[in-house]
């Protein structure tokens, strides 16, 4: 589908690689001869629980490798949710939990971004502006990847952008309409309400210069046809993605 549209380059979520058994589609992607530029995660554990934790970093431990194998130099992920803990408890419990994740994706050469997430995900994270996933990202050692969906109405975003840009591994996109209240919702760009193209030229003026994602999923996407988006989000990121 992407090469029908003419788009090479793709980010792979490791919930797919897993169901399928990870080395068939790594495999697959490695054949393509497409540019898969990371694999992302969401963690669906809490960080009071030990509960579902194996798993998670298990997951997040076999994404790392498979960037490696199909060569992709980086892989995202959510925080966990905070549980009953407070926001600084589950902060310092991450930094815990995700040590030797770190340190396995620093032998690989592989970067780790953490995503910033809607509060409506808090079964999934507990970072929801790019200032917290700044915050705990640096107790972490780790980079950002900063969803543009889910903060663009966070009060001093481009300043934050601009205080942690050497961090910045991807940047996130997919439009967002104020009358959505469930998730995943995410539209085309052009077809909601965000500013998009306003933000990724100001991304861009910052000096940043590396991966811009367009994330397609929701009710929207799968009543018009996730290839007919697909198509168009891509003509709207070549016309508006310098």
């Amino acid at each position: 589908m992407l090469r029908r549209i003419g788009a090479h380059r793709f980010g792979v979520p490791a919930a797919t690689l897993e169901s399928q058994g990870w080395d068939i589609p790594l495999a697959a992607i490695t054949a393509s001869g497409m540019s898969a530029e990371f694999i992302m995660s969401g963690v669906r554990a809490s960080q009071d629980d030990d509960s579902g934790w194996d798993a998670a970093l298990t997951t997040l431990r076999r994404a790392i490798d498979g960037a490696v194998e199909v060569g992709a130099t980086a892989v995202s992920f959510t925080s966990g949710g905070s549980g009953a803990l407070t926001w600084e408890d589950a902060a310092q419990r991450a930094v815990t939990r995700f040590a030797p994740l770190v340190a396995h994706a620093r032998d690989k050469g592989v970067a780790l971004a953490l995503e910033n997430t809607m509060s409506i995900r808090s079964g999934i994270s507990f970072t929801h502006s790019v200032a917290d996933i700044a915050e705990l990202a640096h107790r972490l050692g780790v980079g950002l990847m900063v969803d543009l969906y889910s903060a663009w109405q966070e009060r001093g975003l481009m300043q934050t952008i601009t205080d942690n840009l050497e961090a910045v591994r991807i940047v996130q996109i997919g439009d967002h309409r104020t009358s959505a209240t469930s998730v995943p919702n995410r539209w085309v760009p052009g077809d909601g309400e965000m500013p998009l193209e306003r933000m990724v030229r100001e991304v861009r003026e910052l000096g940043y210069r590396g991966v811009i994602d367009l994330e397609l999923l929701g009710p929207a996407i799968d009543d018009e046809g996730p290839e007919r988006a697909l198509e168009r989000g891509w003509e709207w990121m070549r016309t508006h993605v310098p």
